[in-house]
């Protein structure tokens, strides 16, 4: 094991995340053969320890009340005065824009509606049986079933002027 690679994976050995025996003993190897590493890991172990047998102070409970109080108070000697949040002051305008619609809108249903004469009734054409597309064949009558078209990329019949009667 490397340096890069203990330092890199080191919180999850001190955690005891690291699952697999020989990863395990891995790190202890490694700890026993790199001085530097070593002293990496027993200076963190000793401030961890130092951390846990702290004594944690719990604050009363009108902590809270007098904390909320004095930042009033500094807010109002450093001239910024309490500011809603912004939750707040987007649920405040939310609520005005909704009371102008509804005061917009009831102002619009006020206005009379003009009565336009009707349109006069239409029939509607009678269905047709068997209704479909019209048959359009675009194949070249010179060329037969059998043989196919000489020209696959597609043709175009012109009757001559003369021929048509």
């Amino acid at each position: 094991m490397t340096c890069t690679e203990f330092l890199a994976r080191y919180t999850e050995y001190r955690d005891g995340l690291i699952g697999a025996p020989r990863e395990a003993r891995r790190f202890a190897r490694h700890i026993a053969n790199c001085a530097s590493c070593r002293s990496f890991h027993t200076a963190l172990a000793d401030g961890v320890g130092a951390l846990q047998t702290l004594h944690r102070d719990v604050p009363d409970s009108t902590f809270k009340e007098r904390l909320a109080r004095r930042l009033a108070v500094e807010r109002v000697q450093a001239g910024r005065p309490h500011v809603p949040s912004r939750p707040a002051l987007a649920a405040a305008l939310l609520i005005a824009a909704a009371i102008g619609l509804l005061a917009w809108e009831s102002a619009r249903r006020n206005t009379t509606i003009a009565n336009v004469p009707s349109l006069p009734p239409v029939p509607f054409p009678k269905p047709v049986a068997q209704a479909g597309p019209p048959f359009v064949s675009f194949q070249d009558p010179r060329t037969s079933v059998i043989a196919g078209n000489p020209y696959p990329y597609g043709t175009a019949f012109v009757e001559p002027a003369s021929a048509q009667r």
